[in-house]
């Protein structure tokens, strides 16, 4: 049964990553290559993107539901919620 419910999560995951911009994307992707969670600050230069692009982008996936920012000292630590 959990397989089951795993492979849903999958299906719709993949879904939701295919509606993705390619910059959405690339942040999405680096969230997971670092287990679901990350602060802004790497993700700034991992991807090469500026500060004020990559709170932009985070500002659209926090609206559709896909990951949350949480503060943490002077800085935020980006969470996947999916």
């Amino acid at each position: 049964r959990s397989e089951k419910i795993q492979t849903i999560s999958k299906i719709k995951l993949n879904k939701l990553v295919e509606n993705l911009q390619v910059d959405e994307k690339k942040i999405f992707e680096e969230l997971i290559k670092n287990d679901g969670s990350i602060f802004q600050n790497d993700l700034i230069k991992l991807t090469g993107y500026s500060k004020v692009k990559v709170s932009r982008i985070l500002d659209k996936l926090e609206t559709k539901g896909l990951v949350e920012r949480r503060r943490r000292g002077m800085s935020n630590m980006v969470v996947l919620k999916v």
